[in-house]
């Protein structure tokens, strides 16, 4: 279908099929940077609402801050990924 005739012709190779002619693919590689925020709860939900703010991230992106153990501490962390085509 996207050979020529001339390139392949079924009746010289007979129960043959045609192969693709190769082609090369762009890779896609994924940039990954990872946040982690530490400390009090309230001054880390307006950090993640303040990067939501600005376009930086989704509030979905983040995990629910959780305690550490230590008194009034938290974590929250959030993988930012960003695609680049590879030359």
């Amino acid at each position: 279908m996207f050979q020529s005739s001339s390139e392949f012709n079924s009746e010289a190779n007979p129960g043959q099929t045609p192969s693709p002619a190769p082609f090369a693919l762009s890779t896609y590689r994924q940039e990954t940077l990872r946040h982690i925020l530490l400390g009090d709860y309230d001054p880390m939900v307006a950090a993640i609402n303040h990067l939501v703010a600005l376009g930086y991230c989704e509030r979905i992106a983040w995990t629910e801050p959780h305690p550490t153990g230590r008194s009034g501490e938290y974590i929250s962390l959030m993988t930012h990924r960003r695609g680049r085509a590879a030359l």
